[in-house]
C-alpha cells in the first residue's frame, strides 16, 4: 500500500508542476506593450493635466488642486507597474484623477504605462 500511496503522490506532483508551468507561462505571455499606441492615447486622455512632457504642467493643471501627478518624478518612476495600473484603472480619490476603467481597456492602459515609462527619458 505504501508504494501505490508513494505513485500516487509523485503523479499528483508531476501533475501539479505542469499546471503551475503552464499558469506561470500565460503570465509571461501578454503582448508587449504598444508605445504609439500609448501615446495616441495618452495625449487624448492624459494630456491636459500631465501636460506633453508628463510634468503635471497641462492646460487644466493650473486649476486644479491638488496639482496633477509629475509622472517623469523620481517618486513615480519609481512605483511598480502595478501601482501605475491601479491608478490608471481607478483613479486617485480626493483628485481630479479618474479611473479609465470604463474608457480603454487593460491592453491600452499597460500601453499608456509603457508610455509613461518613457516620460522620464525625455
Amino acid at each position: 500500500m505504501n508504494r501505490r500511496a508513494a505513485i500516487i503522490v509523485v503523479l499528483v506532483m508531476a501533475g501539479l508542476a505542469v499546471w503551475v508551468g503552464d499558469v506561470a507561462g500565460q503570465r509571461l505571455k501578454q503582448p508587449k506593450p504598444d508605445l504609439d499606441a500609448g501615446e495616441r492615447i495618452y495625449k487624448q486622455n492624459c494630456v491636459n493635466c500631465h501636460g506633453t512632457s508628463g510634468k503635471g504642467d497641462g492646460a487644466a493643471a493650473e486649476k486644479l488642486n491638488p496639482k496633477p501627478a509629475d509622472l517623469t518624478a523620481l517618486a513615480t518612476q519609481a512605483k511598480k507597474d502595478a501601482e501605475l495600473l491601479e491608478v490608471i484603472t481607478f483613479g486617485r480619490p480626493g483628485t481630479a484623477m479618474p479611473g479609465w476603467m470604463r474608457e480603454i481597456d487593460e491592453r491600452e492602459m499597460r500601453d499608456v504605462l509603457a508610455y509613461i515609462r518613457t516620460l522620464a527619458a525625455k
